[in-house]
């Protein structure tokens, strides 16, 4: 991130503005410029784009990254989009290690509170009654306008489970035609045969789906549903004989029933076609806390993360699932160490674009993607990430009951910049406790949700 140094607050501030004539930010005609098509500009635009070319080589070329591929990135309206969300943090929060966005990159829309399970650790404690409160159809819309105005990347479909809701496909792909990339975190269970193309043809090129064991025994059990197993089973063939998705995920939420099966779990995964694989453990919100006694030792933690980092390194070299961890950040200090700074996941919030990444660039982008990991580490709440509620609410991260705002009355930006516990949440230079004095806090920095359910502090120690 020393590149950002000479931008300061000031020049950060200067690049993000939009041009009232060229109707865009000036960084935007930048790259456009830098790209070869800068078209008609402005004189102010014009000069800020001669000024910034030479920015533009450095950055990229001191990450060996040639000038051709440069300009494919800078051309590409996801890449763009995110360059300047970051300089956008750079504008509004300064120059800091995690750096904050200036906008979620991510957001996970809790889309209802309906499921048709009854799992033990379900942090939003669903149910299959419908909350009069929930958004409308029309609410959900205008809450869409409000993140695509703020320039969000990547929205992501969740609950409850967000199949219940018919009108899932129209927001979906309202979503979609305004720029934003669109995932869906689903139990699979209700993504029968034709389901996977309705949700392609609404805009979500990316799933990922609930599975908790090896076989009924385990995977029931957590779910809390007779026959959830083989539903769930056949919801993931479903997605992969589709064949169009971006990624199939799977993601396990770790317990004592399940910690000796994940290496077998993962195997079924990539038996089954999955391309990414999400280990979660189980938090401390909604029916997850009368769940705590069925989290795993510290010990049996780092058996199974150790597995998990062996899996990773295979994936790096083009061998296997990429696999990852929600909730531990740990992991990534866990993989910095064991490979001496080689190989550590890519922030969360990157997830979704390192396919593209792979297929696209591949050959010379890996060092930009460790930057971004340096740069943007640790727990995503409020640093690139948010939740929000079926009712519009914006939440520091998805388990955290805490309404921030709520987006029907207030604008996401306003929110994101201004909001008091979320500034405290991003202060990650006050942290205390251990995670204070870990050399790791940038990179890995722990859980805050799980620091502020412990102690009520956010930034206290992650005592998972």
């Amino acid at each position: 991130m020393s590149i950002l140094q000479p931008f300061g607050k000031f020049i950060a501030r200067h690049l993000v503005v939009k041009c009232k004539k060229c109707g865009k930010e000036k960084l935007l005609s930048a790259f456009d410029y830098y790209a070869g098509d800068g078209g008609k500009q402005c004189i102010s635009c014009r000069l800020t784009s001669r000024l910034m070319k030479p920015l533009i080589h450095r950055f990229f070329s001191e990450m060996s990254v040639s000038e051709k591929v440069t300009r494919q990135l800078v051309s590409d309206p996801r890449m763009a989009k995110s360059m300047l969300n970051a300089v956008k943090g750079v504008a509004k929060f300064g120059i800091r290690k995690p750096q904050p966005a200036g906008v979620p990159v991510v957001i996970v829309w809790n889309f209802t509170n309906q499921c048709n399970l009854k799992c033990l650790h379900c942090h939003q404690d669903s149910h299959p009654i419908l909350n009069r409160s929930e958004l409308t159809t029309s609410q959900a819309l205008k809450v869409v306008d409000n993140m695509a105005d703020a320039g969000i990347s990547i929205l992501t479909f969740s609950g409850g489970e967000p199949l219940i809701r018919p009108d899932l496909y129209k927001v979906a792909k309202y979503a979609t035609d305004m720029g934003i990339f669109c995932s869906i975190s689903t139990n699979g269970t209700l993504v029968a045969r034709g389901i996977p193309e309705k949700l392609y043809r609404a805009g979500i090129k990316s799933v990922e789906i609930g599975l908790d064991g090896v076989s009924a025994k385990t995977h029931d059990f957590l779910r809390n549903t007779p026959g959830s197993f083989n539903a769930t089973i056949e919801g993931i063939k479903n997605c992969a004989k589709f064949g169009k998705f971006n990624d199939i995920a799977i993601a396990t939420t770790l317990n004592k029933m399940n910690f000796k099966e994940i290496p077998q779990i993962i195997d079924l995964c990539e038996n089954l076609g999955a391309t990414k694989f999400y280990l979660n453990r189980i938090i401390a919100a909604g029916r997850g806390k009368n769940a705590t006694h069925l989290d795993v030792s510290p010990k049996e933690k780092m058996e199974v993360l150790n597995h998990l980092y062996d899996r990773f390194v295979l994936a790096v070299h083009g061998n296997g699932i990429r696999c990852y961890t929600r909730g531990m950040t740990y992991f990534a200090r866990l993989c910095h160490q064991r490979s001496n700074g080689n190989f550590f996941p890519v922030s969360e919030v990157l997830s979704g674009y390192d396919t593209i990444f792979k297929e696209e660039w591949w050959s010379e982008i890996s060092k930009i993607i460790k930057t971004f990991a340096e740069g943007f580490g640790s727990c995503s709440a409020g640093l690139t990430y948010a939740g929000l509620s079926a009712e519009g609410d914006l939440l520091p991260c998805v388990p955290a009951p805490i309404k921030l705002g709520n987006l029907l009355e207030e604008k996401l930006e306003d929110i994101w910049t201004y909001n008091e516990t979320l500034n405290y949440i991003r202060d990650r230079r006050s942290l205390k406790g251990a995670c204070s004095k870990c050399a790791y806090n940038g990179l890995c920095g722990g859980c805050r949700y799980t620091a502020y359910e412990g102690v009520g502090d956010w930034l206290d120690t992650d005592i998972s």
